[in-house]
């Protein structure tokens, strides 16, 4: 799934709070907007960051859940299988 251009709540692990501490105060989620994702991890803006436009990068093992709103496509119909009487 590309996370790109969501809102994402991450639940950081304890080394993935040590590496944002700087950051944003030492707690278990970090709620961002998930500017781009790479082999790296993820590109977030956080509310805290200013300028707004500064991003920090959430590598992959820094957490362990990411939680988003998903809106399932629609089932596409499809006409049955077979032969059609002409």
């Amino acid at each position: 799934m590309n996370l790109a251009g969501r809102s994402v709540r991450f639940r950081l692990v304890s080394q993935g709070r040590d590496a944002l501490k700087a950051v944003v105060p030492d707690r278990e989620y970090v709620d961002g907007l998930v500017v781009d994702e790479d082999h790296l991890g993820v590109w977030i803006s956080l509310p805290e960051l200013e300028p707004p436009t500064e991003v920090v990068l959430l590598r992959w093992d820094y957490f362990s859940t990411a939680m988003l709103e998903f809106e399932p496509e629609a089932t596409v119909e499809r006409s049955p299988a077979g032969f059609r009487p002409s």
